[in-house]
């Protein structure tokens, strides 16, 4: 059975939220990507990089261990940009000014003990 790829990014509320000690990230990629995925506290400091590399087209879920982390308010963000080609140009298969773009998006976490 043939995977089915993405046709659009997506970025999902980590689960559970607020969390204790661990919370799953999923996100999708309708192309490949150099991926960052990284945890910042409520100051904006980072505290963790969950990903940072190349992934293929696809649906991923990471796990952040908050277990050394203090209680309060988290944000993960993910930022992806396109390989392999000119960003922008043309490619077969996404909807019309999606293929070849960077994505960046931002969500909130809260870790209750």
């Amino acid at each position: 059975m043939k995977e089915l790829v993405p046709t659009e990014f997506f970025l999902s509320q980590n689960f559970p939220n607020p969390f204790k000690d661990s919370t799953k990230i999923k996100y999708c990629l309708p192309e490949k990507m150099k991926v960052n995925l990284t945890v910042y506290n409520s100051d904006g400091e980072k505290v963790k990089q969950l990903v940072n590399q190349i992934q293929r087209a696809g649906t991923y879920e990471t796990s952040l261990d908050g277990s050394d982390f203090k209680n309060g308010f988290y944000y993960y963000r993910l930022e992806a940009v396109p390989t392999g080609r000119q960003a922008g140009s043309p490619s077969a298969g996404f909807p019309e000014g999606q293929a070849g773009q960077s994505f960046v998006e931002t969500k909130k976490m809260v870790l209750l003990r």
